[in-house]
């Protein structure tokens, strides 16, 4: 999966990534009206039984979006989205093995409620990321310094260290007070997909190139080497 730039629902916008399909997708924009009847059962399959007779429009603040690609519906009170539940960072890299992204996703849906949960629920999906790089899996701290004797580029390593200490202040408090600081948790989903795009997409797109040359190129190089 290659890194795309990642817009989240904003009130009123023409385009932003739909959270029901996760396309960026056009919206159609409306306001909600209440109507009931009690004779609604008769006319439409609905388990709302006696409902009260009413139609009218609610009150401005309350809106609707539908996704043009999926007709997924997004309902809005003001500018915060009631449902779904709001996804605000970017899809997982899809080269991370399938616990990681739950594991991702899991972060991602209780972000809003508890920016420490989301962090600490990263900091799990890290342990999982380094053995998928290799490592043990078992110290994050001593699998990083693993790597970094590999040659680690200084930036992933960063980007590893950043992730690590942030988790583990969620667990035990420390300087950061992610309470206070959803913004902060927000931009560790993008470290998640950076580490990702690096240390996984890259060299798997590279090594499919280098595969399609042909054989007499290859052998040629690997004598090179050699």
């Amino acid at each position: 999966m290659s890194k795309e730039e990642h817009y989240p629902p904003i009130h009123a916008k023409e385009k932003f990534h739909c959270p029901h399909c996760g396309v960026y997708a056009k919206q159609r924009w409306s306001h909600l009206s209440a109507v009931g009847d009690v004779h609604t059962n008769r006319y439409y399959d609905s388990n709302i039984k006696g409902l009260t007779q009413i139609s009218s429009n609610l009150v401005e603040e309350w809106s609707i979006s539908i996704c043009e690609h999926c007709n997924g519906m997004i309902i809005w009170k003001g500018k915060t989205i009631i449902y779904p539940k709001e996804i605000q960072v970017a899809k997982p890299n899809t080269d991370l093995n399938a616990d990681i992204q739950e594991d991702y996703l899991e972060a991602a849906n209780v972000l809003s409620d508890s920016p420490r949960s989301a962090a600490a629920i990263l900091r799990l999906a890290l342990q999982k990321l380094c053995k998928q790089l290799g490592e043990k899996g078992e110290n994050i701290n001593e699998d990083i310094a693993a790597l970094v004797k590999k040659g680690l580029n200084p930036t992933i390593q960063k980007s590893l260290d950043a992730l690590r200490i942030t988790g583990n202040n969620a667990v035990h408090p420390g300087e950061l007070d992610l309470k206070e600081d959803a913004g902060r948790v927000m931009k560790l989903f993008g470290l998640v997909n950076f580490i990702a795009e690096k240390m996984l997409t890259e060299p798997k797109e590279i090594n499919s190139f280098y595969e399609e040359l042909p054989e007499g190129a290859k052998k040629a190089v690997e004598k090179r080497d050699k």
